[in-house]
């Protein structure tokens, strides 16, 4: 069974900043706090967009935004000036924040698919030497287990699993320089564990994720 699903890859939807702003509408009606989805484990918001991509956004540019929307529905706007500064979650980042966002119910099992995506970076982008060895079969099977588990898959052609993190609060240069260091498996789980950890109290602090009510509709 193949690591990921065959697939095309995923694409940016649209740029960032002020030009998608100009084909974000608000709907009459609507409440100023409706677009929060949930706080924990990760903080999500329903986007005053209908397609495109999830978006995630450091706390301090959504703050921004949120401001700015609140003010612009008590005014009576129809169109928002700006969205956040943001990264567009694609090219596999799409199919890790969905597999915790359909698992938000739930911390643990969250966490667990990140412990999953961080897996995945080691057999797809990290250079380990235990890796080069018979022991890729029982990680192999590790991940397999776990995306049973889960329900989780990645598409053909997707090169990151791990969620981005702005260099000032975390190095990903460390995560794969431990990862290598690794001599046993055992080493290696409880590398993965530890630095998956970390990064997802850290996208919990710091960032907000919104989502494009295309996909809000679809995953209920």
């Amino acid at each position: 069974m193949p690591l990921v699903r065959a697939g095309t890859r995923a694409r940016h939807t649209f740029p960032k900043g002020e030009a998608m702003a100009k084909i974000i509408p608000f709907d009459n009606g609507r409440k100023v706090e409706d677009n929060l989805i949930c706080k924990q484990p990760l903080e999500f918001r329903r986007g005053d967009w209908y397609e495109g991509q999830v978006i995630q956004a450091l706390r301090m540019e959504a703050e921004k935004y949120q401001t700015h929307r609140r003010e612009a529905l008590i005014g009576g706007h129809r169109h928002i000036k700006f969205v956040p500064e943001h990264v567009a979650l694609v090219g596999g980042w799409d199919h890790t924040i969905l597999a915790i966002y359909r698992w938000r119910q739930s911390d643990r099992q969250a966490r667990e698919v990140y412990r999953l995506a961080g897996l995945m970076e080691c057999v797809v982008n990290a250079s380990c030497p235990i890796l080069r060895t018979d022991l890729l079969h029982s990680l192999y099977k590790t991940i397999l287990d776990l995306r049973k588990g889960l329900n989780v898959s990645w598409l053909g052609g997707s090169s990151h699993f791990l969620l981005p993190i702005h260099p000032h609060l975390y190095e990903r240069k460390g995560f794969f320089g431990r990862i290598c260091q690794a001599d046993t498996l055992k080493t290696l789980y409880e590398v993965v564990e530890q630095e998956t950890t970390a990064q997802f109290n850290l996208l919990a602090a710091e960032y907000v994720f919104y989502l494009p009510q295309r996909i809000v509709q679809r995953e209920g």
